[in-house]
């Protein structure tokens, strides 16, 4: 499942030309999404958040982040009621980010939110690296499978394949009424949890999402449609789209799980299956299965490119080109890939930055055309700087520091946790240096070594504790020769 904040940049294709570096992505220009008149969403000042609703902003759901950042000191100060609209918003601008995560987490505990969600608005690019975890509320939890595939309402147009954020709060009323009573064990499974907890969030998913996609197949328009800012005549397609996706939703998450514990390349059987019944039950709603599914599995494009999994060549290959470039569109955007990489753990960010770098490599397999070629490579050079900043800023927070901190007689959990923290940075680094950057991971990997061992730490870290640490970073070689040199 992804767990984007998503608040989608407007960077434009052109933008992205081979000639121009990622610092010439320009924020304010126009995101087409899969046609040229219809964007997917933006990160616009002006733009709503739904603010009456604490549960329809799945942009800002990440499973991975934490508040442990926030500072015991920070200040709401921004928010005292007695400060214009206009000045609580410039004073955001320039909050730090523990104070803007207590904001969030604020916002997210208010019963009616009104206008301020309004006041977090100027703060999405920071929150699309920030993501913190949000309240797992009945309709988070509903739409979370389909997050990558969200877009606000006056971005989408039909016959996209995406789905208008406007939809989550009727569509979860409707589902929420037709439980009955059956819902209260999930809002007793939930209760006090966040979006951090995919362990949750899977388990309940097993259950709720299948029997919403039965639930959606009912054909009265929901109450509060008119809300949406869409037709009566859009509803139909849309609800057989999102029931469709739900249907397979525990098969997608079982595909995460298989490649998470190593279990690749997937079973190109049960894929073809799975497509075979999204083909059955709603082939519009095919680009979309094919996104959720590389974006999850990029190795799965092999699976479409040699066996077309028993579909019409021309459903699979359409969906397939459709798919790919709103995966594209979704790296283009600003902190598109950066805030895949920046959130969670370093492991987490190796996995990602594996993940992402497969997916680029299978896009240029979908497309090999020259224009993909250029937005491939410009992406390629954002993954490498993500990952090189991760890394470096990991290296600092998580290991230089803490040992800059460690007592005269480190204690056991000191060390582990050091431990901890190097085979992150490991993992990190294997899987970052594979995409570029070598050099930079070996002047910071010698740079910690030279840390590590230096004179001041001969007093506070115990001289096995040390090779250890060298050990996990730079490999036994490095331990080796450090043991050599001392004698």
């Amino acid at each position: 499942m992804t767990d984007e904040w998503n608040p989608m940049d407007n960077a434009s294709p052109d933008a992205l030309t081979p000639a121009a570096s990622p610092d010439a992505i320009n924020p304010d220009a126009s995101l087409d999404a899969i046609n040229p008149d219809a964007s997917l969403d933006a990160s616009n000042p002006g733009a709503s958040l739904d603010a009456s609703n604490p549960d329809a902003s799945l942009d800002a759901i990440n499973p991975d982040a934490s508040l442990d950042a926030m500072r015991p000191d920070a200040s709401l100060d921004a928010m005292r009621p007695d400060a214009s609209f206009d000045a609580m918003k410039h004073a955001l601008i320039d909050a730090s980010d523990p104070q803007i995560l207590k904001i969030v987490a604020a916002v997210d505990a208010m019963i009616q939110r009104g206008s301020a969600d309004f006041l977090i608005v100027p703060l999405r690019p920071r929150l699309a690296v920030l993501r913190p975890p949000r309240p797992l509320r009945f309709a988070r939890l509903l739409f979370y499978p389909l997050n990558l595939l969200m877009v606000r309402a006056a971005r989408w147009r039909l016959g996209q394949p995406l789905i208008p954020r406007s939809v989550i709060k009727p569509m979860a009323e409707q589902v929420r009424r037709a439980m009955g009573q059956a819902v209260v064990a999930f809002g007793s499974e939930i209760a006090g949890r966040s979006t951090a907890e995919i362990d949750v969030i899977t388990h309940c998913g097993q259950t709720l999402w299948p029997l919403a996609a039965t639930i959606l197949a009912d054909p009265a328009v929901p109450g509060g449609w008119g809300e949406t800012g869409l037709g009566i005549t859009s509803y139909r397609p849309l609800a057989d789209a999102v029931a469709t996706l739900l249907a397979e939703a525990v098969t997608l998450d079982r595909f995460r799980l298989d490649a998470a514990f190593g279990l690749l390349p997937a079973q190109p059987d049960a894929i073809a299956a799975m497509l075979d019944r999204v083909d059955k039950a709603n082939r519009a709603a095919m680009p979309m299965m094919v996104a959720l599914l590389l974006d999850q599995l990029p190795e799965a494009a092999d699976v479409l490119n040699t066996r077309h999994c028993g579909l019409p060549d021309s459903v699979i290959r359409s969906a397939t080109d459709a798919a790919a470039e709103l995966l594209l569109r979704r790296l283009e955007q600003q902190n598109g890939i950066e805030s895949r990489i920046a959130t969670g753990t370093l492991a987490d960010a190796g996995a990602a930055a594996a993940r992402i770098a497969s997916l680029l490599r299978h896009l240029g397999l979908i497309d090999p055309s020259a224009p993909r070629r250029d937005r491939l490579r410009t992406a390629r050079r954002h993954l490498v700087a993500a990952c090189e900043a991760r890394f470096a800023a990991g290296l600092q927070q998580d290991l230089l520091a803490p040992l800059s901190r460690i007592g005269m007689t480190s204690a056991a959990l000191d060390v582990a946790a050091l431990e901890a923290a190097a085979r992150g940075l490991r993992m990190l680094e294997t899987e970052a240096r594979a995409v570029g950057g070598a050099a930079t991971y070996d002047l910071l990997l010698g740079k910690a070594t030279e840390a590590i061992t230096a004179d001041a730490m001969r007093h506070r870290l115990a001289p096995p504790d040390q090779l250890r640490l060298v050990e996990i970073l730079a490999g036994s070689d490095a331990a080796l020769a450090i043991l050599e040199r001392a004698g």
